[in-house]
C-alpha cells in the first residue's frame, strides 16, 4: 500500500485521491459494499457487482446523478437528461442523439481534428516549455464539442469552468466551493438558455446538436428545460473525459516506456492502447444510482432510498477480471472495461472520445520520448468523481 493504511483512511483522504488503487483493492478484499458518511453513499467496488447493479436501472435508478445538483431553482430551469433519468424517459431522450454520435458519421469529423491538433501541437513545439493541459488536452476536446454545438469557441476558458463547477457540485455537499460551483452552474444554465432562444428562430439548414435538439423540440419528442440539461451535459462530458483520459496515459506511457516503444514501432495499436488506457486511468472513477427497494449486494443490505456510488475505477482494477491490473499492457485485451460506463448509460461520446484520443495520439507517441517533466511529483484534480492530472509542464530535451 501507498503512504496511508486503507482500514484507517477515509475514501476523501487526499492521500486515496493521490493513490486510489491500492485502496480499492483493500476495499475489494475486505468491505466491496463499503459505506462512506462523507458521501452519504456506498461505495460498491468488485467488476461483477458493478457490472450487475449498472445493468438493473429499475433496482438502481439513476435519479442519483441529480442528488448533488445545484438545487431546486436550478431543477426548475433545466430538466432530465439521458445520465439522469431511467426509462422510458432515458430511451426517449437518448434517441434523440444516438444517430448523432455513432461512429460513421462522426468520422467525418476526423479532418477537422486532426486539423486542430496540429494547430496545438504546432503552438506547443514551437515553445521552449509548455503546460500539455492547458495547452493541448484541454482545448483540443472543448474545441471540438464547442463546434458540435455550434456555440462561441472564444469562451472555452468559460465552457472549462463551467465544466469544473459541475464536477465539484458531484464532488461536494457543501462550503465555499460548492455555493461558487453552484453559482457557476446558475451561469451556464443561463448561457443555454440564451443561446437556444436565439437559435430556435434560425433552424433552416443547420446541422449542430443544439439545432438537433431544438427540431426535435418543434416535434415536441423534448422540452426546453431537458434542451438545456441534455447541452449541459454534453460541454461538460464532451470535454472531461477526453482531458483526464490524454492526461492520464500521456503519464502511463511515460511511467512505461516499453509500452511506449510497442506503439513507436507499431502505431497500429493506440487504439488498443486507448482502450488499456479507460481502463488503466479510469478518467471517470465512479457514477451514482438509488436503491428503489432493500437490496442486498455483496451481503451487504441497501435499504431502499440510499445511493450508491458504483467505482468504474474499482472495476476496471479488480484482479478477478483483469490479470496484473495495476500492469499498464497496450496489448492487454480489455474486453469489459468500464472505462466509458456499463449498460443503458454506457457513453453516449465514447466513439467521440475515443476519434479525440487516437488522433491526439498518433501525433503525441512519435514526440513523447522528447518530453521532459518539470515537475517532481504530478499534481490529481481535486476531486473523486473524475480523475486526471491538474497540470503537466514539459520542457523539450534538447539531446
Amino acid at each position: 500500500m501507498k503512504h496511508y493504511h486503507p482500514a484507517k483512511t477515509d475514501f476523501l483522504a487526499p492521500e486515496v485521491r493521490r493513490h486510489p488503487y491500492p485502496y480499492m483493492a483493500w476495499l475489494r478484499q475486505e468491505s466491496p459494499v463499503h459505506w462512506v458518511p462523507a458521501l452519504d453513499a456506498y461505495l460498491v467496488t468488485r467488476y461483477d457487482d458493478i457490472a450487475a447493479l449498472l445493468r438493473d436501472p429499475e433496482t438502481f435508478s439513476s435519479i442519483a446523478m441529480r442528488r448533488q445538483g445545484p438545487g431546486r431553482e436550478a431543477d426548475a430551469r433545466s430538466g432530465n437528461s439521458v445520465i439522469t433519468a431511467d426509462p422510458p424517459e432515458h430511451t426517449r431522450l437518448r434517441r434523440i442523439l444516438q444517430d448523432e454520435f455513432r461512429m460513421r458519421p462522426l468520422r467525418e469529423l476526423e479532418p477537422r481534428i486532426r486539423e486542430l491538433v496540429a494547430s496545438l501541437s504546432g503552438a506547443v513545439m514551437a515553445s521552449d516549455g509548455f503546460d500539455l493541459v492547458r495547452d493541448f488536452t484541454i482545448p483540443l476536446p472543448v474545441t471540438v464539442i464547442a463546434e458540435l454545438l455550434d456555440i462561441e469557441r472564444s469562451r472555452q476558458d468559460d465552457f472549462k469552468h463551467w465544466s469544473d463547477c459541475l464536477i465539484k457540485l458531484l464532488n461536494d455537499r457543501e462550503g465555499p466551493e460548492w455555493l461558487r460551483a453552484r453559482a457557476g452552474v446558475f451561469d451556464l444554465i443561463k448561457y443555454f438558455g440564451d443561446v437556444l432562444d436565439g437559435r430556435c428562430h434560425d433552424l433552416d439548414g443547420r446541422r449542430d446538436i443544439l439545432s438537433v435538439l431544438l427540431n426535435a423540440e418543434a416535434a415536441e419528442r423534448i422540452n426546453r428545460r431537458e434542451i438545456i440539461a441534455y447541452s449541459i451535459l454534453l460541454l461538460t462530458g464532451g470535454n472531461e473525459t477526453t482531458t483526464n483520459l490524454i492526461g492520464g496515459m500521456v503519464l502511463a506511457l511515460l511511467d512505461h516506456p516499453e509500452q511506449l516503444a510497442l506503439l513507436r514501432e507499431e502505431p497500429a495499436r493506440i487504439p488498443n492502447a486507448i482502450e488499456e488506457g479507460l481502463r488503466y486511468c479510469s478518467p471517470v472513477q465512479g457514477v451514482y444510482r438509488r436503491a428503489m427497494h432493500d437490496v442486498e449486494v455483496a451481503g451487504t443490505t441497501i435499504p431502499a432510498g440510499r445511493d450508491v456510488v458504483a467505482l468504474l475505477a474499482s472495476a476496471n482494477h479488480d484482479e478477478s477480471k483483469f490479470a496484473a491490473p495495476e500492469s499498464f499492457d497496450v496489448l492487454r485485451h480489455t474486453g469489459g472495461q468500464a472505462g466509458f460506463g456499463m449498460g443503458i448509460h454506457h457513453c453516449l461520446g465514447a466513439h467521440l472520445g475515443r476519434l479525440e484520443a487516437r488522433v491526439a495520439f498518433e501525433w503525441l507517441v512519435p514526440q513523447l520520448p522528447r518530453f521532459e517533466r518539470a515537475f517532481d511529483e504530478v499534481t490529481w484534480n481535486d476531486n473523486w468523481f473524475v480523475r486526471g492530472p491538474e497540470t503537466l509542464p514539459f520542457r523539450w530535451r534538447t539531446a
